[in-house]
């Protein structure tokens, strides 16, 4: 036996009268073979303090861990191969795999932001390897300022990320700007990513739930998403369990907040002289009162929250919950949110190749809103409402104006209508992961989200006036919206000879939007105590119900290449189609390429590397689309609400109202981007710049059509918009030993301009009683104002000066020019964070510069046009003894009707401000004091919310927009910022939290 297999690799042995025989191991060869084995250890900070929730990765054989609380590892690898060691916040690190057994890898804080993960289109990257223009916030951040919503946390701390909000109401919407408006029909909101699942609102979100926000602002960031990045993306991850101790978290505060700036109005004496002065005559006897309105309708605002969180996991299953409950007492009376938020997060590793996992939460938003940027606004009342009168009459009923016997005072406007909006929203998905490689992932991810809401209102048909004419009134509005999303995708990563990364992906998505809804109003109530819609006997107009559904299909592929982190390459090639567009055009094709290089990196640059330790240069370009519009865009639609009478009986008809268009088409944004990243002096300085030129083609625009064809308008592609600007972020560590100070300043500017709209004009921005105030042309930029040009008071007769082209002719339309603009030059934010042993202190400062303000308000508070109550100002107004007063006469019984409130250049007022938007300090209890409570942390804080303003503007605030709420006409949103029509300023805000965790 053995001289047969002496020639042979194989030995034998004898067990049990069997002969066995094994395979001989060459020496050599086993020393090459890769033995796996139990590698253990723990991952420290600089300070030697244990990291919890650090990502383990084993390059060579793909499996993965996480550290637990007390910074501890346990993963599957073998001498020679390489570990990746990455956490949010910190420094990747690479460590080769030694004999040594237990290892111990210590991870730098990435201060310096370049080394940071940040989260991309369909994945993760480092900072410093992105190649397009990405700005990110991580959950620190918004710990550390206590916000409603979670565009408040993002205001000001992102270059070339606009947050405008529509008024100062806890529930009031804003409208965010990526990098200007690119559109003028179609919708400018950016899209908004939430676990990866579309949504359309991220204002009921809990911000204490979100772990990180990416916004991608150039087209090869966002063209990887085509049809909906336009404008821009926001990429929102919320937080996940971990590998460790499950850690509990809980937080409250209490705050108390005030308008700023207060109403001035006349008393009730100076109210009489005025009324008497336009010859407004009543019996004064009857009325003795003397009402400060704005002391009757503003208060002191109360908010509160209490939320609570679990969070952890074990090597193969990590999960987070939580809830809160918030609750904000406006500044106004009667005006509520209450908000209710669930989030669970779930990660199951089920062995070495799937995973499996789910993130679903649920939000409930209840709110009563106050009435706002109308001439019965609850705020224009304030300054309107006569100070005559009391609040209550005979029998409890409302008391009415001397005037206006059917108008009623404040108070009853602002709380004879009995109407609240519930909305409840859940959204979710769960996906599944398989490694087919270590190199090779496949994901599938199915997302859903389904929201109701109703609106009710009710009128009591006895204590109002409009209650009594109609004996009383009632209405319903609701919607459905469903919103499911198959994704399937396809990543690779790889590393050759540990200098050529490529990486690769590719996707396959559906998605389908459905949304119904229905309306009805009624009147004639027998009963008061029934306030719904059927307690009224007649309808006052016809129901109204809307049915829609839209679908799309999308592919893409991105491949993307770096030489030892010098060279970098990135392109994206996104396909795809929508039943908005006609089918004729129905697909889109959204293309983008990016480069960068790493100065730093190469051999002629190490003489500076001591003090520039990191420098890149990047360039893009890319393609993206537009498909907000409404379903059915390109049919000709029908109104059904055609009925019409024949003899004794009614006969259902229908209405044209739209003419079809099928060669409608994307509208769609190209944009180039020029950038820099650098960090100075060990990454003490950090700085990050950005030229980039957007070009929007294609607009989707409404066009007019000739009367005749019985239509007045058709949804066209027509004209084009351009968008230039720059952007500059600096980050700095000024002292970094026991006493910390960190500072972040932001900087950005835009110019927009209409290039061509089919050589037609466009008017928006309607103020009540005076028509519209904006204007779209060529060569002029959204939002610019649009009007008569104002020269000052004529000192003779007290009324305007005009500037005319033939006076003799009187003021003409043709007269009418531009007076005005709403954008600002620039944008601004600074933040401030010191730290001295148990102690942090904070501030954030936040302001615009070169922007105008169309203060409508003032159009009917200083105006003098109608017999109401009005501004203080125009105690100083235009009389025979005041010839000199730059306030005209009253425009009341004049011979030209409201010759003196025409829209002009005297409401338009520079809108620039400097405001302290928050201001925090905090202590944390020392952690030996807590560890005989077993309590992880427990810190205490007070903050500060817009403590200080510093503006020229003269209306009750300068950050209001009247056209920018979330419910708002899209074509107004876009066309005319910057308007304040009895608008509800913003609140000064204190606030006293804690946050404990165990």
């Amino acid at each position: 036996m053995n001289d047969n297999l002496k020639e042979l690799s194989y030995s034998y042995k004898i067990v049990n009268n069997t002969i066995v025989l094994k395979r001989k191991i060459d020496i050599a060869q086993a020393n090459n073979q890769t033995v796996q084995q139990l590698i253990k250890g723990k991952v420290v900070d600089m300070d030697g303090k244990p990291l919890a929730g650090v990502t383990i990765r084993n390059i060579d054989n793909g499996r993965q861990a996480e550290t637990n609380s007390k910074g501890e590892f346990s993963i599957e690898g073998a001498p020679t191969q390489q570990l990746s060691f990455s956490s949010v916040g910190y420094e990747t690190v690479n460590n080769t795999i030694s004999n040594s057994n237990p290892l111990t890898v210590q991870l730098k804080t990435a201060n310096n932001q370049l080394e940071q993960i940040v989260v991309i289109g369909f994945g993760t990257q480092k900072k410093k390897d992105i190649t397009g223009a990405i700005a990110t916030m991580n959950t620190k951040d918004i710990e550390d300022r206590p916000v409603t919503q979670l565009a408040s946390a993002m205001e000001g701390k992102m270059a070339g990320v606009e947050i405008v909000k529509s008024s100062g109401q806890p529930q009031a919407g804003f409208s965010i700007r990526v990098r200007g408006t690119s559109t003028i029909t179609a919708g400018s909101n950016p899209l908004y990513i939430l676990d990866g699942v579309p949504t359309e609102n991220i204002s009921e979100l809990n911000p204490s739930d979100i772990q990180s926000i990416s916004v991608l602002k150039d087209a090869a960031s966002a063209a990887v998403y085509g049809s909906s990045g336009a404008n821009g993306v926001v990429l929102i991850t919320t937080k996940r369990g971990n590998n460790g101790k499950t850690l509990v978290n809980f937080e409250t505060y209490q705050g108390f907040s005030t308008i700023w700036k207060r109403p001035k109005v006349l008393n009730a004496a100076q109210y009489k002289d005025l009324m008497t002065e336009v010859g407004e005559t009543t019996d004064w006897s009857k009325y003795s009162a003397d009402t400060n309105w704005p002391d009757q309708l503003f208060r002191m605002g109360h908010s509160q929250k209490y939320q609570a969180s679990v969070r952890g996991g074990d090597e193969k299953t990590g999960f987070y919950i939580s809830g809160s409950y918030q609750k904000d007492n406006g500044t106004v009376i009667t005006n509520t949110v209450n908000k209710v938020n669930f989030k669970v997060n779930l990660d199951h590793q089920i062995n070495k190749i799937f995973k499996v996992g789910t993130s679903m939460s649920y939000n409930r938003w209840y709110d009563v809103d106050i009435p706002e940027n109308t001439r019965n606004g609850v705020i224009m009342n304030a300054y309107l409402g006569s100070p005559v009168i009391g609040i209550y009459g005979d029998k409890g009923a409302f008391t009415v104006d001397p005037f206006y016997t059917d108008l009623d005072n404040p108070v009853a406007l602002a709380t004879g209508n009995e109407h609240s909006y519930v909305n409840n929203r859940f959204t979710g998905n769960i996906f599944a992961e398989a490694n087919i490689l270590p190199e090779l992932k496949f994901k599938t991810l199915f997302g859903y989200e389904k929201y109701n809401n109703q609106y009710r209102s009710f009128v009591d048909p006895f204590r109002t006036t409009e209650g009594r004419k109609y004996k009383g009134m009632a209405q319903l509005d609701q919607q459905d919206n469903q919103y499911w999303m198959s994704e399937n995708t396809l990543n690779y990563d790889k590393t050759f000879n540990e200098k050529h990364h490529f990486t690769g992906l590719l996707g396959y998505i559906t998605t389908k939007t459905q949304t119904t809804g229905s309306s009805i109003s009624t009147q004639n109530f027998a009963n008061p105590a029934i306030h719904t819609v059927n307690g009224g006997s007649m309808i006052t107009r016809m129901p109204t119900a809307k049915d829609a559904t839209i679908t799309t299909v999308s592919g893409i592929a991105k491949i993307g290449y770096d030489y030892n982190g010098t060279y970098l390459f990135t392109a994206n090639l996104r396909a795809d189609a929508s039943s908005v567009f006609g089918p004729n055009n129905r697909w889109g094709y959204f293309p983008s390429f990016s480069a960068g290089w790493r100065i730093s990196n190469e051999g002629f640059f190490e003489a500076w590397k001591n003090t520039v330790n990191d420098l890149k240069i990047r360039a893009s370009w890319g393609k993206v689309g537009n498909s907000q519009i409404p379903a059915f865009a390109y049919l000709g639609l029908i109104d059904v609400t055609g009925s019409y009478v024949i003899g004794d009986q009614v006969v259902p008809g229908y209405t044209p109202i739209t003419l079809d268009n099928p060669s409608l088409k994307w509208e769609t944004t190209n944009q180039t981007d020029i950038g820099l990243d650098a960090s100075f002096l060990n990454s003490r300085l950090t700085i990050a710049a950005d030229y980039y030129a957007k070009k929007t083609v294609g607009l989707l625009l409404d066009s007019r059509v000739p009367y005749s064809s019985g239509y007045a308008k058709v949804l066209r592609n027509l004209g084009d918009l351009q968008n230039k600007g720059f952007e500059f972020e600096l980050s700095s560590r000024n002292f970094v030993q026991d006493f910390k100070w960190n500072t972040t300043l932001t900087f950005g500017l835009n110019r927009n301009k209409v290039l061509n709209i089919d050589g037609g004009t466009y008017y928006d921005g309607n103020i009540d009683g005076r028509g519209n105030s904006t204007i779209a042309k060529e060569g002029l930029a959204l939002g610019t104002f649009w009007g008569y040009v104002a020269k000052g008071v004529n000192p003779e007769t007290g009324d305007m000066i005009y500037q005319m082209a033939d006076p003799d002719a009187g003021l003409q339309t043709s007269d009418m020019a531009v007076i005005g603009n709403a954008t600002p030059k620039f944008s601004y934010g600074m933040t401030n964070d010191f730290s001295y042993k148990n102690f942090n202190l904070s501030f954030f400062l936040q302001g615009v510069q070169g922007n105008d303000i169309l203060n409508a308000t003032r159009i009917y508070t200083e105006g003098m046009w109608e017999p109401r109550n009005q501004s203080a100002e125009v105690l100083n107004r235009w009389s025979p003894t005041n010839k000199n007063s730059t306030m005209p006469r009253p425009d009341l019984n004049t011979t030209e009707d409201n010759y003196n409130t025409k829209i002009s250049s005297r409401f338009v007022e520079k809108g620039s401000y400097l405001r302290l938007k928050s201001l925090t300090l905090g202590y944390t209890i020392p952690k030996q004091v807590l560890e005989k409570w077993k309590i992880n942390k427990l810190r205490f804080y007070v903050t500060g919310e817009n403590l200080l303003t510093f503006t020229k503007y003269s209306g009750l605030d300068p950050e209001v927009s009247m056209y920018s709420a979330t419910n708002q006409e899209v074509v107004s949103s876009n066309m005319s910022p910057g308007i304040d029509f009895g608008t509800s300023p913003q609140a000064r805000t204190f606030i006293v939290g804690l946050n404990l965790t165990f």
